[in-house]
């Protein structure tokens, strides 16, 4: 059974080593230790080198320590590792998502929602996503028209003090 008793598969591939240095991990993750928590999955993923969940934890601890593309390459590895888990696409976009990359982040949020439509949270994290994605753009668009004025401004003025009459002689 799942965490939830659903009735899922589990694909636990532990042994009590692994299972040891998990809880280690959580219990750091409770505590705030994230350090000590990273250090603690990568211990239970030597003992247990397939096991999706251990990298999916491994990814939350990178993410609290601000290690967005470390936290991407394990969310990555949880999801080859188990493509039908929607937490492994969870913690892909929660990655993506830190890395300022919204519209990448919301497929994934998405993929997940997709996998277990029951989960309220995946959803509103798509519904968040999309508003994000959006800002992005706007402020994208933004910044390009700035450039662009900004830039036929510094035109004028170069042409204005210049004369338009090509090198000083």
């Amino acid at each position: 059974l799942d965490a939830r008793g659903a009735g899922q598969r589990v694909y636990c591939n532990m042994n009590s080593a692994a299972e040891d240095a998990k809880e280690q991990g959580n219990a750091c993750m409770a505590s705030a230790d994230y350090v000590g928590a990273m250090t603690s999955y990568t211990r239970a993923l030597s003992f247990a080198p397939k096991e999706a969940s251990l990298f999916s934890n491994r990814s939350f601890a990178f993410l609290k320590l601000s290690l967005p593309a470390r936290a991407l390459a394990d969310a990555e590895e949880a999801i080859r590792r188990r493509p039908e888990w929607p937490k492994g696409h969870f913690r892909k976009a929660e990655a993506l998502r830190a890395a300022g990359l919204h519209e990448d982040a919301l497929e994934y949020y998405a993929r997940g929602a997709e996998l277990d439509p029951s989960d309220e949270h995946l959803r509103s994290q798509c519904d968040a996503s999309r508003l994000r994605a959006s800002a992005q753009q706007r402020q994208e668009r933004l910044l390009v028209a700035a450039a662009t004025g900004a830039g036929l401004l510094f035109f004028a003025l170069l042409a204005l003090t210049d004369g338009g009459a090509g090198p000083a002689q």
